[in-house]
């Protein structure tokens, strides 16, 4: 389960990672009135703070979530336990609806099979929507990266225009 988690968060992390880095190799800066290259760092940085302090994003800083995964929710049926309380519902059944021991075994049969059938589907159910909660949840935060990298870029854009740079 632990390696599940984690290779989860090595996925999230790159991908996070890795639409970052391609925007923010997207942004090319062309110095249109002839400043200095110490002119250029001096005005980068400048910006660059101005920014990380406008968009409250900092590119330079690594990717992290917002808020922590969806919390797992108590297991809910699975075999085992669905097949218990079947015998259980069906040896009770089957003994006031028969009158003989092998009226109430049927019951008991019948009842530890249609249990772990209906324990193994509601499991699986729980699994399934479990897995789509994390799925969302990745995906918000991927969203979210995205949109505060987007306001940082048009930010620093503004910021370099007006300063005398050409901006694409």
């Amino acid at each position: 389960m632990k390696m599940k988690r984690i290779a989860k968060f090595i996925i999230i992390t790159t991908t996070i990672f890795w639409s970052g880095s391609v925007c923010a190799q997207e942004m090319v800066i062309y110095p249109s009135q002839g400043q200095s290259s110490e002119q250029i760092e001096q005005d980068k940085f400048q910006c660059y703070t101005w920014s990380k302090n406008e968009s409250g994003f900092d590119p330079m800083a690594l990717p992290t979530t917002s808020e922590p995964p969806p919390a797992k929710e108590a297991q809910k049926g699975g075999v085992v336990k669905g097949a218990v309380r079947g015998t259980l519902v069906g040896g009770a059944i089957g003994a006031i609806a028969g009158n003989s021991k092998s009226d109430t075994r049927k019951g008991l049969k019948a009842g530890a099979a249609s249990g772990a059938l209906i324990g193994g589907i509601r499991r699986n159910d729980q699994v399934k929507q479990e897995a789509q909660q994390r799925k969302d949840w990745e995906q918000q935060q991927v969203n979210q990266y995205a949109q505060g990298r987007t306001n940082y870029n048009r930010a620093y854009a503004a910021c370099m225009e007006g300063r005398g740079y050409s901006v694409k």
